[in-house]
Protein backbone atom coordinates (compact mmCIF):
# COMPACT_ATOMS: atom_id res chain seq x y z
CA UNK A 1 0.00 0.00 0.00
CA UNK A 2 1.25 3.50 -0.75
CA UNK A 3 0.99 6.40 1.66
CA UNK A 4 1.31 10.15 1.23
CA UNK A 5 4.36 11.93 2.62
CA UNK A 6 2.19 13.86 5.11
CA UNK A 7 0.84 10.64 6.61
CA UNK A 8 4.33 9.16 6.85
CA UNK A 9 5.55 12.26 8.70
CA UNK A 10 2.62 12.01 11.18
CA UNK A 11 3.59 8.41 11.92
CA UNK A 12 7.25 9.38 12.31
CA UNK A 13 6.45 12.23 14.71
CA UNK A 14 4.24 9.91 16.79
CA UNK A 15 7.02 7.29 16.84
CA UNK A 16 9.50 9.92 18.04
CA UNK A 17 7.11 10.98 20.82
CA UNK A 18 6.60 7.44 22.10
CA UNK A 19 8.06 4.48 20.18
CA UNK A 20 7.76 2.63 16.88
CA UNK A 21 5.37 -0.05 18.15
CA UNK A 22 2.88 2.48 19.54
CA UNK A 23 2.89 4.46 16.30
CA UNK A 24 2.47 1.32 14.19
CA UNK A 25 -0.55 0.19 16.23
CA UNK A 26 -2.12 3.64 16.28
CA UNK A 27 -1.84 4.17 12.51
CA UNK A 28 -2.30 0.49 11.52
CA UNK A 29 1.01 0.12 9.68
CA UNK A 30 3.80 -2.38 10.10
CA UNK A 31 6.46 -1.57 12.70
CA UNK A 32 9.24 -2.16 10.17
CA UNK A 33 7.63 0.41 7.91
CA UNK A 34 7.76 2.95 10.74
CA UNK A 35 11.49 2.25 11.16
CA UNK A 36 12.06 2.74 7.43
CA UNK A 37 10.13 6.03 7.42
CA UNK A 38 12.13 7.28 10.39
CA UNK A 39 15.35 6.60 8.48
CA UNK A 40 14.19 8.69 5.54
CA UNK A 41 12.53 11.49 7.52
CA UNK A 42 14.70 14.26 6.02
CA UNK A 43 13.86 13.14 2.47
CA UNK A 44 10.13 13.01 3.35
CA UNK A 45 10.24 16.55 4.73
CA UNK A 46 11.52 17.84 1.38
CA UNK A 47 8.57 16.31 -0.50
CA UNK A 48 5.10 17.72 -1.01
CA UNK A 49 2.76 16.46 1.73
CA UNK A 50 0.36 14.92 -0.78
CA UNK A 51 3.09 13.19 -2.80
CA UNK A 52 3.18 9.39 -2.77
CA UNK A 53 6.89 9.14 -3.38
CA UNK A 54 9.85 7.13 -2.19
CA UNK A 55 7.90 3.92 -2.64
CA UNK A 56 10.26 1.00 -3.00
CA UNK A 57 13.98 0.90 -3.46
CA UNK A 58 15.93 2.75 -6.10
CA UNK A 59 18.94 1.29 -7.81
CA UNK A 60 22.35 2.72 -6.98
CA UNK A 61 23.48 2.09 -10.58
CA UNK A 62 21.19 4.60 -12.31
CA UNK A 63 23.58 6.03 -14.93
CA UNK A 64 25.07 2.64 -15.68
CA UNK A 65 21.66 1.04 -16.17
CA UNK A 66 20.41 3.88 -18.38
CA UNK A 67 23.40 3.54 -20.69
CA UNK A 68 23.12 -0.26 -20.63
CA UNK A 69 19.47 0.01 -21.67
CA UNK A 70 20.46 2.27 -24.58
CA UNK A 71 23.08 -0.30 -25.61
CA UNK A 72 20.57 -3.18 -25.51
CA UNK A 73 18.06 -1.22 -27.59
CA UNK A 74 20.74 -0.24 -30.10
CA UNK A 75 21.82 -3.87 -30.48
CA UNK A 76 18.23 -4.97 -30.99
CA UNK A 77 17.62 -2.27 -33.61
CA UNK A 78 20.67 -3.55 -35.49
CA UNK A 79 19.13 -7.03 -35.50
CA UNK A 80 21.25 -8.67 -32.81
CA UNK A 81 19.86 -10.89 -30.06
CA UNK A 82 21.11 -9.85 -26.63
CA UNK A 83 21.06 -12.75 -24.13
CA UNK A 84 21.13 -12.33 -20.35
CA UNK A 85 24.79 -13.27 -20.17
CA UNK A 86 25.57 -10.59 -22.77
CA UNK A 87 23.76 -7.99 -20.66
CA UNK A 88 25.62 -9.08 -17.54
CA UNK A 89 29.03 -9.05 -19.22
CA UNK A 90 28.42 -5.62 -20.76
CA UNK A 91 27.29 -4.29 -17.35
CA UNK A 92 30.49 -5.56 -15.70
CA UNK A 93 32.55 -4.00 -18.46
CA UNK A 94 30.74 -0.67 -18.04
CA UNK A 95 31.11 -0.79 -14.22
CA UNK A 96 34.92 -0.87 -14.64
CA UNK A 97 34.81 2.23 -16.84
CA UNK A 98 35.76 5.53 -15.16
CA UNK A 99 32.61 7.15 -16.57
CA UNK A 100 30.42 5.11 -14.20
CA UNK A 101 32.76 4.98 -11.21
CA UNK A 102 30.89 5.45 -7.97
CA UNK A 103 31.23 3.92 -4.50
CA UNK A 104 28.30 1.61 -5.29
CA UNK A 105 29.87 0.21 -8.49
CA UNK A 106 32.96 -1.13 -6.70
CA UNK A 107 30.95 -4.06 -5.32
CA UNK A 108 28.85 -4.48 -8.48
CA UNK A 109 28.74 -8.14 -9.60
CA UNK A 110 25.93 -8.18 -12.22
CA UNK A 111 24.22 -11.24 -10.73
CA UNK A 112 21.40 -13.12 -12.40
CA UNK A 113 18.94 -11.54 -9.95
CA UNK A 114 20.20 -8.05 -10.79
CA UNK A 115 19.79 -8.82 -14.50
CA UNK A 116 16.19 -9.94 -13.97
CA UNK A 117 15.37 -6.78 -12.00
CA UNK A 118 17.14 -4.61 -14.59
CA UNK A 119 15.07 -6.17 -17.36
CA UNK A 120 11.86 -5.65 -15.34
CA UNK A 121 12.71 -2.00 -14.60
CA UNK A 122 13.16 -1.25 -18.29
CA UNK A 123 10.42 -3.56 -19.63
CA UNK A 124 12.85 -5.82 -21.48
CA UNK A 125 12.27 -9.46 -22.31
CA UNK A 126 14.28 -12.11 -24.05
CA UNK A 127 13.06 -12.72 -27.53
CA UNK A 128 14.07 -14.93 -30.41
CA UNK A 129 14.54 -13.79 -33.97
CA UNK A 130 12.29 -15.77 -36.28
CA UNK A 131 13.03 -16.57 -39.90
CA UNK A 132 10.79 -17.94 -42.59
CA UNK A 133 11.98 -21.49 -43.02
CA UNK A 134 11.36 -21.64 -46.74
CA UNK A 135 11.40 -19.02 -49.47
CA UNK A 136 8.24 -18.67 -51.50
CA UNK A 137 8.45 -19.23 -55.26
CA UNK A 138 8.71 -16.13 -57.45
CA UNK A 139 5.70 -17.10 -59.58
CA UNK A 140 3.46 -17.69 -56.55
CA UNK A 141 0.85 -15.13 -57.61
CA UNK A 142 0.52 -16.78 -61.03
CA UNK A 143 0.05 -20.17 -59.43
CA UNK A 144 -2.62 -18.83 -57.08
CA UNK A 145 -4.50 -17.02 -59.84
CA UNK A 146 -4.34 -19.80 -62.45
CA UNK A 147 -6.47 -22.85 -61.75
CA UNK A 148 -5.52 -25.89 -63.84
CA UNK A 149 -8.37 -27.25 -65.94
CA UNK A 150 -8.18 -30.64 -64.23
CA UNK A 151 -9.11 -29.10 -60.83
CA UNK A 152 -12.15 -27.14 -59.80
CA UNK A 153 -11.97 -24.35 -57.17
CA UNK A 154 -13.00 -26.31 -54.05
CA UNK A 155 -10.13 -28.72 -54.60
CA UNK A 156 -6.81 -28.33 -52.79
CA UNK A 157 -3.66 -28.29 -54.91
CA UNK A 158 -0.02 -28.80 -53.99
CA UNK A 159 2.78 -26.39 -54.98
CA UNK A 160 3.11 -28.00 -58.45
CA UNK A 161 -0.54 -27.29 -59.22
CA UNK A 162 -1.66 -30.92 -58.97
CA UNK A 163 -4.89 -31.83 -57.23
CA UNK A 164 -4.40 -33.43 -53.83
CA UNK A 165 -8.02 -34.40 -53.07
CA UNK A 166 -11.52 -33.48 -54.10
CA UNK A 167 -14.09 -31.99 -51.78
CA UNK A 168 -17.42 -33.77 -51.96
Amino acid sequence: MSYEAGFKLKVVSRAEESNNRTASREFCVDEKQVREWRKMKTALEKLSKSKKARRGLTTPYGALETELHKWVMECRQNGYCVPRMGIRLRALQMAKDDKYKAPSTEKFVASAGWCTRFMNRFGLCLRQRRKISQKLPQDLEEKLICVPPACSLPQIMDFRGECLFHSV
